[in-house]
């Protein structure tokens, strides 16, 4: 598919008297110089790639995957260490730790009845409804699961406050799984598509210009333009 489609812009351009996207390029060097004529001078042209639907989707799984490895090679989370078991023992610490309120059977039943009674018992009890969810989904969840994550962090976090300790620098771990949502946020739109919808086109043309800061002296150049499905340019690259 990838082909036909360089193909099919090839060949749209061998059927013109000139370049239509060499226009466009022109007017994009100037952009970029902030209006400066630099006597743009095409040298040659050349598309040489194009980006799908399907591509964009392999491409984001890899870069998902090699972050849910990164999380998984932090002990803390490993599948040895983050188990049922562990996940059970991390919800129960507060109930371990904090005397029994009065008239409370532990701390967990007094922070439920009192749940809007300060901003922590409040993330405390969504906490433990979290954990539980995911206790009851258990063997269903899957390699990496980033709601596991998130608990077992908030659960981590947690304890090295109540002890005054840092074992780790979990804001690490927080940053890492926003851009994992993110990513997976953008994998469930193109999982909508059709795999082969075109995405972008890149070429690469090489040109001359007239360089200002080289007291205008002619320089050439070769740089990527990037053109979006309906071909107008939306980026360049080196």
């Amino acid at each position: 598919m990838k082909k036909i489609l360089l193909l099919w812009l090839a060949t749209l351009i061998s059927c013109s008297e000139a370049n239509p996207y060499l226009d466009k390029i022109k007017a994009k060097v100037k952009e970029d110089a902030m209006g400066v004529e630099l006597n743009y001078k095409n040298i040659s042209f050349q598309w040489v790639d194009t980006l799908t639907v399907e591509k964009q989707t392999t491409k984001l799984s890899a870069q998902f995957d090699a972050g849910i490895n990164t999380i998984l090679d932090v002990p803390y989370y490993s599948e040895d260490m983050l188990t049922k078991k562990k996940l059970i023992k991390l919800r129960g610490f507060e109930n371990r730790v904090r005397n029994k309120p009065k008239g409370y059977k532990n701390y967990e039943e007094f922070a439920f009845a009192n749940r809007e009674a300060s901003s922590f018992i409040s993330s405390l009890c969504d906490q433990f409804e979290e954990t539980d969810r995911l206790l009851g989904d258990w063997n269903i969840l899957e390699r990496g699961n980033l709601s596991l994550i998130k608990n077992a962090t908030w659960y981590y976090e947690r304890e090295d406050k109540y002890e005054g300790r840092s074992l780790f620098d979990w804001s690490l771990i927080t940053n890492m799984v926003e851009e994992l949502e993110k990513l997976q946020s953008e994998k469930d739109v193109l999982s909508k598509k059709n795999p082969n919808e075109v995405i972008e086109y890149k070429a690469l043309n090489v040109y001359n210009i007239n360089n200002p800061m080289l007291n205008s002296a002619k320089q050439e150049v070769e740089k990527h333009f990037i053109f979006d499905k309906d071909l107008n340019i939306i980026r360049t690259e080196d």
